[in-house]
């Protein structure tokens, strides 16, 4: 992928975020402007710009949140400890270790306190609306840190996009493009835990990683791509919002991931596979590894495929006057934009989950496991040819 500086847009259109950065999957910095009306950048900054401690800790008063010692690894993370919001917060005030909380639920907090909504270019959030729904569970987090705070190497789960908005401060990002994985693995299938400070004899080829690096300012938002590794580290005092997020744009790229990391397990278990029931031993073992199965895959897709027929049936969420502001309607918390929802929209959301169904029911590890997995998938397919045929041709 030729790409070789991140641009930065201060105002642009979501046809045109889609067609110059979500479809080719190309990274863009989202400027202050999108975000200045979210509470957050009133109440929980001071006027100079730094964390309100003081608000936060009555906002959040009961909050446990995860805390890293970015001072420590564990494996591919830093070591993590749960406390208080309200203890975080007093220790990062007193600054004696490089303590960062991370992935704090905080929209499930008891407060109720609404501190954004996701911009209208990034609310096509299928993950969200999935989990929210059906694992009373998300992927929306509050991370927040002193100088020097940081994020190790990393790809994101499931191989979804991410976008992170500061509240106040800055962040240093080095974002690596996909395909490059050679370098950053050591002979053992380990990744580099940083790419600042490693093993060189490890890590011989590392210097030969292309990368793009960035500082992210107050209020604007990083757009990071599925499938693009990377590292973060906090300037001074800062605070972000942050979702993983998936939909029609990759998920092929989602399916290939988890086909990935099956032949992963199944490379490890290498030495059983003529046991009894090997394929869901193999499944179970894919399940823990990367937080879903085949199986679990498939019922993330069948439950979009639903939304977006269930919307164009007469029962559906009606869709929001054009002048609404936020322009969105409410489902599992997530505000969709109008434009996810038209009808060329809704046609391309069900063909491309088709296509990936395809997939699905065309991989010999379908027919393998236990159930009826394959049936169902055939089902579904059926289902989507039938609308499809009715309503568009």
């Amino acid at each position: 992928m030729d790409v070789d500086c991140i641009e930065r847009r201060e105002n642009i259109s979501i046809d045109e975020f889609v067609e110059c950065f979500l479809e080719p999957n190309r990274p863009v910095i989202l400027g202050a402007t999108f975000t200045q009306h979210w509470p957050a950048r009133r109440d929980w900054v001071t006027t100079e710009g730094t964390p309100n401690f003081e608000r936060l800790s009555t906002l959040y008063p009961t909050d446990l949140v995860e805390v890293a010692d970015c001072d420590t690894t564990y494996f591919s993370d830093h070591e993590r400890t749960t406390m208080p919001l309200t203890e975080f917060i007093a220790k990062w005030q007193k600054g004696e270790q490089r303590l960062y909380c991370k992935d704090w639920h905080f929209t499930r907090s008891p407060s109720q306190y609404q501190a954004y909504w996701p911009l209208p270019h990034l609310s096509n959030d299928w993950l969200n609306t999935y989990y929210e729904e059906e694992k009373n569970d998300d992927y929306r987090f509050c991370y927040m840190g002193g100088q020097g705070t940081w994020t190790a190497f990393h790809e994101d789960v499931f191989r979804s996009y991410s976008w992170s908005s500061n509240i106040c401060g800055q962040k240093r990002w080095i974002l690596v493009p996909p395909g490059q994985n050679h370098l950053f693995t050591d002979d053992a299938g380990n990744w580099v835990h940083s790419l600042v400070d490693y093993d060189r004899a490890r890590f011989p080829r590392l210097h030969e990683l292309k990368s793009l690096e960035l500082v992210q300012g107050p209020g604007e938002t990083v757009f990071v791509p599925s499938g693009w590794w990377h590292q973060v580290q906090n300037i001074g005092d800062t605070i972000s919002i942050n979702h993983n997020w998936t939909n029609e744009f990759n998920l092929q790229g989602m399916f290939d991931r988890l086909g990935h990391d099956l032949r992963c397990v199944r490379h490890a278990l290498r030495d059983v596979t003529d046991m009894e029931g090997f394929e869901d031993h193999a499944q179970m073992v894919l399940r823990v590894n990367s937080g879903m199965d085949f199986g679990g895959f498939f019922a993330f897709v069948k439950h979009m495929a639903n939304v977006y027929l269930g919307h164009c049936n007469a029962d559906s969420l009606p869709l929001p006057a054009a002048d609404s502001e936020p322009r969105c309607y409410e489902r599992a918390r997530n505000c969709v934009d109008r434009y996810f929802l038209l009808p060329d929209s809704v046609r391309r959301a069900l063909t491309r989950i088709d296509a990936v169904l395809e997939m699905l029911e065309g991989d010999p590890t379908t027919a393998l496991i236990s159930g009826d997995l394959k049936r169902q998938v055939a089902i579904l397919r059926t289902t989507i040819a039938q609308w499809l045929e009715e309503y568009y041709s």
